[in-house]
């Protein structure tokens, strides 16, 4: 492979660090604020890194398109438990704690995550204390799992709008689906994406 001269090595590390830092890429100003060089040198310098491996430039405009192999910046993401009557879903006296994710598996919209109380959606793989992944979004596809509030409750649900009806279904057959008929306390907080799971106490359920 071949070597790097010292002022790509120079560049490579302030990278690696500023990463490290700031969970993000830095700007080519940045690096040539922070090396006294003009930004076409610093344009020089990345190029060629990428040409020996170390790093991948992004293209399409983007201020922060660096990226090192196998590294992609991390987003704090708020972890919602018991929720309070009342308070709006991410309110501070709701939000136990936060998750470091991968930007890439957050995306790039407004993301939080929801500890899941009770069973109610356990058919579709969704069981207590799971964390899943909602993405906030006023537009959700009939059939598609949903993080909903009905007046001081909020639920987790498939939701459904036929003919201008909605209604929140279960996935366990032991609960009843539920109209909304009072859409002025009815409010979309987002969608499902992913699901967290801890394994730690994980239990095979029928196994001898």
């Amino acid at each position: 492979m071949t070597e790097l001269t010292p002022r790509q090595g120079s560049i490579l590390t302030f990278v690696e660090n500023f990463f490290n830092r700031y969970q993000q890429p830095p700007t080519e100003r940045e690096i040539a604020e922070h090396f006294r060089i003009h930004q076409s040198a610093v344009r020089k310098h990345l190029t060629a890194l990428e040409n020996k491996g170390k790093l991948l430039l992004r293209r399409d405009g983007r201020s922060r398109g660096i990226r090192l192999n196998n590294v992609s910046p991390s987003v704090s993401v708020p972890i919602v438990g018991t929720v309070v009557a009342g308070m709006p879903l991410l309110a501070m006296e709701n939000i136990e704690g936060a998750m470091m994710l991968d930007k890439s598996f957050a995306g790039s919209e407004e993301v939080f995550l929801l500890r899941v109380r009770g069973d109610s959606m356990e058919d579709a793989g969704i069981m207590e204390d799971d964390l899943i992944l909602v993405r906030r979004t006023e537009s959700v596809r009939n059939g598609e799992i949903v993080v909903a509030r009905i007046g001081d409750e909020t639920t987790v649900k498939r939701f459904f709008n036929i003919a201008g009806r909605i209604v929140l279904e279960p996935a366990n057959k032991n609960y009843r689906p539920i109209p909304v008929d009072d859409k002025q306390g009815f409010f979309l907080e987002g969608r499902v994406v992913a699901l967290i799971r801890n394994m730690d106490n994980f239990q095979l359920i029928g196994r001898r």
